[in-house]
């Protein structure tokens, strides 16, 4: 049981990691890779901020982080001022 734990914690953190959102750019360009790294590494940290706040969010976040992040990451590339779709 503390393997399968710990299996589906780095799968959830790996699945983030290099999560990449349909921009309507050119997402080769070297700007929006840099734009891109930023938003995935501040994203990251703004949701582990966000979820260690609380016992509930914590107790929660191996399952809702995943989700969060990606939206984070989003939020942050249209922020930027890329169109991102949904």
């Amino acid at each position: 049981m503390k393997r399968m734990v710990v299996l589906l914690g780095v799968l959830a953190v790996a699945g983030c990691s290099g999560y990449e959102p349909r921009a309507e750019t050119d997402r080769a360009a070297p700007k929006y890779q840099a734009d891109l790294a930023a938003c995935q590494q501040s994203s990251v940290d703004a949701v582990n901020k966000r979820n260690a706040k609380t016992g509930l969010a914590w107790i929660s976040s191996p399952v809702r982080r995943p989700f969060q992040i990606r939206e984070a990451i989003r939020s942050c590339v249209r922020e930027k001022g890329y169109a991102v779709p949904g």
